[in-house]
This record gives C-alpha cells, structure tokens and sequence, in this order.
C-alpha cells in the first residue's frame, strides 16, 4: 500500500491525465505509469532504471520521500530522462543544475515566505522575536537567515532567541513576554519542539502572532499550536478559488477531498505535457528539460518558472506556490495564497 502522500499525488496525476485525454485539440497521446519504490533509495533507482527503458517515457514525477527521491534523481540523470519534484526539498535536491531533475516547489532555503509576508503586511507588530532552534541539526538556519540577515522580516524591531538542543523554551519565552504582543518566527523544523515552544509561551502569558514554516504540521503541534500561522508550499485545494474545480473532479473520481499535494502533481503533470507538446514529433526526451525551462507556465497551484537555464533555480517571487495557514481545533485551516495576503 501506498503511503498516503504518494497516493493523493498519483490520484492528482491521474486527474490530469484523465483531463489531457478529453481535449480535443490534444496532439500527444499520454498514459500515466505508476511504479512503487518501496521507500528505499535502492527502490527508487531500480523503479526509475525499469521506466528508462522503455523509449515512450518522457518523463517521470518523483511523489517520493527525501530519502527516495534523490536516489530517482541520479538514476534519471544516468538515463537522460527529465524528472519532476513535486514535494521532496531535502538540501540534496538545491541545487539540481548538473542533473535532469526540475524541482517544482520552493525549498526551506526560501524560508516560510507567506508567513513572514503576513507578519509584514498584515501584523505590522512592533517587535518580532525570531526563535532559532538549535536542535534540527541546522534546518532552522535558512529561515533564521533569510528573516534576520536577509532582511526579509522589514516592519518594526527584530530581535533574536537561540535555544540549545535539548534545552527548554521557558527561559526564552519568559523574555519575549516582556513584551507580551510581540510576534514570534519559529526557525526550526521539529513538530514537537515547535509544540514545546506553543506551550511555554501560553503559559508565560504571550499574546502576540506567532509563525512558522509547513514541517511543523504534524500531531504533536496541532494539539498545541492553537493560532499560529504556517507558511507551506502546498494548496487546499478544496478552499483555494483556482483549484475548486479541481476538487469537484477528485470528489466524483475518488470520494473524497483531495489531500495535500494532489493539486501540485495534478500540475506536474500539466507541466510535462505542454512541454513534450511544445517538442513536437521529431523532440527527443533529453530535450524535454531544455523546453521546460524555456518558458514560464501557469498551473492551477502555482506558476512554474526559473531564474535561468544555467541557474535552474526555481522562482519563487510572484505566484510561486506559497500559501499560509491557520491552526483552529488541532488542524491547519486554508488562509490565502502569498499574493493575497495583505
């Protein structure tokens, strides 16, 4: 069985596919193939290797895990086959010019970018406290980085809190209730630890907005993160104006809402078509890539687009794909998409 992201991604994929077929004016064929990597990096090589072989495969959309995807990665640059990263943003995967991969999302080197703009826009607090956590083996830094020495936090003073692994957040929040309204940026990445520093800010009577970035949404801190904001780079695509009809198609295929990043490989797979149609008959499929990164293209999710061919950085400005949510009764709720906040 399949774990349950890898299965709302195969279900958008499908719908895209399903969608592609009943347009007329369609000049590729397409069939979607599913494989199953088995959760290893051995798994996913052996999966891609498999696919690579058969000439008809132009692309492949990697629905896997930070653990699987790079290992499809390698294994699609050994092939010259173009592969599409739908969710996976291990630090891996930055920097994937020398490969045949495209990564169709921002990673956490972008930092919570929907957070930190409704703190700027929409909060406007005097004061912001950004807490780095120094126990996530450093996969705080890059928000902690791009709200303090890039500058991106501009509204108000900006002060700073480290807390040491394993340590507390008591000591920490005491100060930053000194100023009880003061809004707080969690750079750290760890559910729980996120949840430890909810708590102690309850209790030490902070009033202020709190954020923090989309690896915090799990159990332990939506029983604790009541009010908070996250900034995450997948839709609700049941809440969201632009993918509604999207939603309508999952529930009469499937029964049910679509799941997080069912929209995003719904796109992926938008993605790929409109690139192996711009190739036409005679484009082979180590061009694909190439003809991908040519021009921007706008998905119901986000707009795909990239800094340069050289570069191949995904762009992140504009409609990149960012969204913002609220934790209410221990789930996170649908807010706005990064251009309408504010």
């Amino acid at each position: 069985m399949s774990p349950p992201l890898v299965t709302a991604q195969a279900r958008g994929a499908q719908l895209a596919v399903d969608r592609h077929r009943r347009d007329p004016a369609r000049t590729v064929d397409l069939t979607l193939r599913t494989v199953h990597d088995g959760g290893t990096g051995a798994g996913a090589a052996a999966a891609v290797t498999a696919l690579a072989a058969d000439p008809r495969v132009y692309a492949v959309i990697a629905a896997g895990t930070n653990t699987t995807v790079p290992a499809a990665v390698a294994a699609c640059t050994a092939a010259g086959l173009t592969v599409l990263v739908v969710r996976a943003e291990t630090e891996d995967l930055n920097t994937v010019n020398t490969t045949t991969a495209l990564m169709l999302r921002a990673t956490e080197t972008v930092g919570p970018l929907a957070g930190v703009r409704h703190l700027n826009r929409v909060v406007a607090a005097e004061r912001t406290v950004v807490v780095r956590d120094l126990g996530d083996g450093g996969r705080g830094l890059p928000t902690f980085r791009m709200a303090v020495s890039h500058g991106k936090l501009t509204v108000g003073t900006i002060v700073t809190e480290e807390v040491t692994a394993g340590a507390g957040f008591e000591a920490a929040t005491e100060r930053i209730a000194e100023h009880p309204t003061a809004a707080v940026l969690f750079a750290g990445v760890t559910p729980a630890r996120a949840a430890a520093l909810a708590r102690a800010l309850r209790a030490a009577g902070h009033r202020g907005v709190c954020v923090a970035g989309e690896h915090v949404l799990a159990a332990p801190f939506l029983r604790d993160g009541a009010g908070w904001y996250v900034a995450a780079c997948h839709v609700d695509a049941a809440a969201d104006p632009r993918t509604r009809a999207f939603a309508v198609a999952h529930r009469a295929r499937y029964g049910t809402p679509p799941a997080a990043w069912a929209a995003e490989a719904y796109d992926a797979v938008g993605f790929a078509v409109q690139g192996v149609t711009r190739l036409g008959a005679e484009g082979g499929r180590d061009e694909l890539k190439g003809a991908l990164l040519a021009r921007p293209w706008q998905g119901i999710t986000r707009r795909m687009a990239y800094d340069s061919a050289a570069t191949q950085l995904y762009d992140s400005d504009g409609d990149g794909g960012h969204f913002l949510y609220r934790v209410q009764r221990g789930a996170a709720r649908y807010m706005a998409r990064l251009d309408d906040i504010g």
